[in-house]
């Protein structure tokens, strides 16, 4: 089409253009336009032409690489690429922030907006607008902007021009940042790998490994972009003369670049992190060395192209494309969790930022609000400290209730702040880079105190973050355990001295003098009370043991070469109970060294708040944090809310983290904690609010089970604490379930079982074979092993193969041996997710790998255990005190037989009561034995195997050649029909052929239905027994009386 047709079109269509924006709307119109030889004269490409021979054509609707679609994507060539969103007519504003997304995922800075009317031409966020009437009425002027703005020189140069001076774009969008989160973080991700790519920087970082090199030049581009990041802050926030001076840096690089003087605008740049050490923060300089003796090696490479100075372009073009007035700290937060995700995507390193709303509850949680800070630093009672603080965001907003509770805006208070802040913030972490934004952090939210209109006041100290091999660690040199309470509670190693603290290097973020006073200042000595901490706050790593231990984080080494107990972390045993000593090696996961840690920084009356995972709950080898913390802490409280807080946390980080949604606050109080102390318990009920949502609603007592636990209960209850996310019904059946029962070592204990029972009983774990040497069938006259299957609708287990008994067998650690297999009785089940407990008869039986006994060859008390184990109580127990959001799996091994079910206490009165349950049991596995050979006589048959069965009132027919064979069904009436409908599912109804002989003898006949029934008639009894129902009269013929007595307990319900 022609200007003149296209015009036409336009005034005919507009209006319908305003409510269609596919199809025949504006959309196609527009691409009339980009075809039209009068103005832009594409073609339309085709999908399969490669990038490279692409040249003046446009594709339609081409997916991006977040899988979004742009109405079109213009090539000019292989570089210049313009993605074009088309609103509806008059709704042009609507495409914006699309246009900016389809920018990022073709990694171009070009794009054009257009609802038909309006056309917009973006480079980056600046943009020159045409109306279709002024591209109609002047084609000529349009089509000289057209080849400018595709010029790829005027990039650059168009950027930097002063926008009232006839420029080639004549308006800015300027980007909020808190506006625009995801846009901003796709760009700067997208600027930090273009700049460490296109200079190379991995050549000019030393490493012993490529991966090494790759990480400290990620960490460089980082810290380098970071301070111009600072320095538009101040220009965009008005302090001091900033705005002034960076226009006139803006209109100093654009002559330069207009004189091709390219080597010129790095000094131009080059300025920034002095003038931000001489009027923000003293250090700062000290601490850009490290990073400016890099970036100079590669300015003394340069050549006076604007190819060589293009990587600083795009920085200044970054921060010039955004507004960060207001600016909150999240932002450190988010960048920090962009480098973990690039730097360390496939370690376990178990860090992750916080959101600030979790971070202010749990000051809040603790009392560090302004009002409080107030009244407790005249009794200089307000340090705190983060063992593991990454980019410093809980540090952040400590120091930010700090300001509340002190500043006013002069001169005087702010020093008193910044004094207070040098003295009581202080924060430990294991990479530099996150201590650099860390630093950063609070940084940002003094500006307002060090600059303003009034005064000039730069920070001269040093910001107290430090830098560690390892946080736990850190303090083996110091002398904390000292306060009353660590004397009251009798454990206590003190220092040891050792070098390996050492980093082999001077870190600008590991002041040693800084770093000696602070340790000192947690020591008590003759003349100088200890100091420090009041307060310890954090979200420490989430690492498993043997993760520690393979990264070789010091304190793990320190173990295996015995410097360090297990059993005495700063007087905290982490290996066992002393009354109940672990016969195993435990690996409780690092934050319980976090804990032990925590505890001690802590002074007499200090309170420590951490968010960690809910397994602290239930992970057995973490028992020996739950008793120090019931036995030696006063527990304020525990709040538990779901996992889901830590999604979308920055670029693409949308998948949900198992990881910390559990916040504890304990009190380190100088006498052991009152026994009438009760514990305030906090469980948040729906999952799928937001962060700020939950914990809003927490602080208001909505969507939340609330109740007091005694201290001394969970004391008593060390071994698990999961039932204290129940409500409150659960914890008095749980109660009343411990009070009726006795230990289940009456079976374990051998002495004991031989005295009450006459035989021994033995708990046992697995053996280890090799899968491949399990057969399917006896191939030959040796003996075999049957290795059970543990998968039925039944309680009997099937033989899943067949292992030879000459061949080895490897016994489990820990195990008892072969003495197991000698028994004729056992109750299995699978270690994983066990939906039931199974019964087997025979010595032949040998349960494999991850596959769990109790054995015997008293067949009564197993059948009862049996019972026991698969009642709806026990299973209910089970699945509560050990399931959490966390984790997908259920693991029951020995130790949680052991610890967590119970067994009722019997005496004369419920003894028949125990028998009954026995012989019911026994009646329901029998079900499971009958064969149809049992009710169908074949021993005249002896042809193995048959086209067709049919039936034919009580008699089977089977069918051979067109020969007919008879053979009558026996049994009662109900039995009969129970062997059709078996016989009609497996094989009529199939249209099974070549069905044989032996699968018609072995075809299993149980009444499920029965089965079931019986099921239910024996929990009613297991029940009975628990809660002390009364039962007159036994029989499966009473099973109805006995649940409508049963039904009468408090308890019953719950099931």
């Amino acid at each position: 089409m022609n200007i003149k047709e296209l015009n036409a079109e336009w005034i005919k269509d507009k209006d319908k253009f305003r409510r269609k924006e596919l199809g025949t709307g504006v959309q196609n119109f527009v691409k009339k336009v980009l075809e039209s030889e009068d103005i832009f004269n594409l073609k339309e490409g085709k999908l399969s032409t490669k990038l490279e021979n692409r040249k003046n054509e446009y594709i339609q609707e081409q997916n991006t690489r977040t899988r979004n679609r742009a109405d079109f994507v213009i090539y000019i060539n292989s570089e210049i690429i313009i993605p074009v969103e088309v609103e509806q007519y008059g709704n042009i504003e609507a495409g914006e922030i699309q246009l900016f997304t389809y920018q990022n995922d073709l990694e171009k800075q070009y794009g054009i907006l257009t609802d038909g009317y309006k056309w917009r031409f973006y480079n980056n966020n600046i943009f020159r607008e045409f109306t279709i009437d002024e591209i109609f009425s002047n084609v000529d002027n349009f089509i000289v902007f057209w080849n400018e703005y595709i010029k790829p020189e005027n990039y650059y140069l168009s950027f930097f021009e002063n926008k009232t001076k006839n420029p080639l774009f004549q308006k800015t969008k300027t980007l909020s940042v808190e506006e625009n989160r995801q846009i901003f973080f796709e760009d700067i991700t997208r600027l930090i790998k273009n700049f460490k790519n296109k200079l190379q920087l991995e050549g000019y970082v030393s490493g012993t490994n490529q991966k090494d090199k790759e990480k400290k030049a990620v960490e460089l581009t980082y810290a380098y972009i970071i301070q111009f990041i600072l320095y538009k802050t101040l220009v965009d926030n008005d302090f001091g003369n900033f705005a002034n001076e960076f226009d006139d840096r803006v209109v100093r690089i654009y002559e330069n670049l207009k004189e091709n003087k390219y080597k010129e605008i790095l000094g131009i740049i080059d300025g920034i992190s002095a003038q931000i050490s001489e009027n923000i923060y003293k250090p700062f300089s000290k601490e850009q060395e490290y990073i400016t003796q890099k970036i100079l090696q590669i300015y003394r490479s340069l050549q006076n192209t604007i190819s060589d100075v293009s990587p600083w372009l795009d920085i200044f073009i970054f921060i010039k494309k955004y507004n960060f007035s207001n600016i909150e700290n999240e932002i450190f937060g988010y960048i920090y969790e962009n480098y973990l995700k690039e730097l360390y995507s496939d370690e376990k390193r178990g860090q992750y930022f916080t959101d600030p709303a979790i971070v202010n509850f749990m000051l809040h949680e603790i009392g560090y609000t302004s009002d409080v800070i107030k009244k407790k630093y005249a009794e200089n009672s307000i340090s705190l400290i983060d063992p593991s603080c990454g980019s410093g965001t809980f540090l952040y907003a400590a120091v930010n209730q700090i300001i509340k509770a002190f500043g006013n805006g002069n001169n005087e208070k702010s020093k008193l702040i910044e004094t207070i802040v040098n003295e009581n913030i202080f924060g430990l972490d294991i990479e530099e880079f996150p201590l650099y934004l860390a630093e950063m952090n609070i940084l940002m939210r003094l500006l307002p105190l060090i600059i303003n209109k009034k005064y000039n006041n730069p920070i001269d100290k040093k910001i107290k973050v430090f830098l560690t091999k390892d946080s736990v660690a850190e303090f083996f040199d110091t002398a904390l355990r000292n306060t009353i309470n660590d004397i009251s509670v009798k454990s206590g190693q003190l220092s040891i001295n050792f070098d390996e603290l050492d980093l082999g290097y001077k870190s600008y973020v590991r002041e040693e003098d800084d770093l000696e006073e602070m340790k000192r200042s947690l020591e008590e000595h003759p003349k100088i009370s200890r100091r420090r901490f009041d307060y310890v706050i954090g979200n420490p790593p989430y690492v498993s043991y043997n993760e520690c231990s393979k990264q070789s984080l010091l304190t793990f080494e320190l173990i295996k070469k015995g410097k360090v107990k297990l059993n005495n972390i700063y007087g905290v045993n982490l290996h066992s109970i002393h009354s109940n000593p672990k016969k195993y090696a435990p690996k409780p996961n690092l934050y319980a060294f976090f804990i032990a840690l925590g505890l001690a920084l802590l002074k007499d009356n200090g309170k420590l708040c951490y968010i960690i995972p809910q397994n602290i709950l239930t992970a057995s080898d973490l028992d020996v944090i739950r008793y120090h913390l019931s036995k030696n802490t006063t527990i304020e409280k525990i709040v538990i809310f779901n996992s889901k807080m830590f999604i979308n946390r920055g670029v693409k980080q949308n998948k949900i983290i198992p990881t910390s949604s559990l916040i504890f606050v304990v009190s380190k109080n100088k006498l052991p904690p009152m026994s009438n102390h009760e514990v305030e318990i906090i469980n948040y009920k729906n999952e799928n609010h937001s962060i700020d949502k939950t914990l809003e609603n927490i602080l208001h007592g909505k969507y939340i089970d609330k109740k007091k636990i005694s201290q001394n209960i969970l004391l008593k209850n060390v071994k698990n604490w999961n039932f204290v996310k129940q409500n409150k019904k659960f914890l008095s059946f749980y109660e009343s379930y411990q009070k009726n029962t006795v230990d289940i070592s009456i079976y374990y204990d051998h002495v004991t079982a031989k005295q009450f029972f006459g035989n021994k009983f033995y708990f046992d774990g697995s053996f280890n074979i090799p899968t491949k040497d399990i057969q399917t069938k006896k191939i030959d006259d040796n003996d075999y092993w049957e290795i059970p299957h543990l998968k039925s609708d039944g309680f009997r287990v099937k033989t899943e193969g067949f292992y030879p008994k000459n061949r080895k067998i490897k016994i489990a650690h820990g195990s008892q041996g072969m003495i197991m297999l000698n028994t004729e009785y056992k109750v299995i089940w699978r270690y994983v997710n066990p939906d039931k407990f199974f019964f087997i008869e025979g010595k032949n039986v040998l349960p494999r790998f991850q596959q769990f006994c109790i054995a015997s060859n008293e067949k009564g008390e197993i059948l009862y255990l049996l019972s026991l184990l698969n009642s709806r109580i026990n299973l209910l127990l089970l699945k509560n005190l050990l399931k959490n959001e966390q984790e997908k799996d259920i693991l029951i091994g020995l130790s949680i037989i052991k610890n967590f079910v119970r067994i009722p206490k019997i005496n004369d009165r419920n003894k028949s009561i125990k028998n009954e349950i026995i012989q019911s049991t026994e009646e329901m596995l029998e079900l499971e034995e009958k064969k149809l050979s049992d009710f169908i006589d074949f021993s005249n048959i002896m042809i193995q195997k048959f086209d067709e069965i049919k039936l034919e009132k009580d008699k089977l027919i089977l069918i051979k050649d067109k020969n007919k064979f008879s053979l009558d069904i026996k049994g009662n009436n109900i039995q009969k029909e129970l062997i059709k409908k078996i016989i009609n599912e497996k094989f009529i109804n199939e249209n099974v052929d070549n069905i044989t002989l032996l699968d018609l003898k072995d075809l299993p006949i149980i009444d499920y239905d029965l089965q079931k029934q019986l099921k239910d008639y024996i929990d009613d009894l297991v029940f009975a027994l628990y809660f002390n129902v009364t039962i007159d009269k036994l029989g499966l013929d009473e099973a109805q009386n006995i649940k409508d007595k049963c039904k009468k307990n408090q308890f019953y319900d719950i099931l």
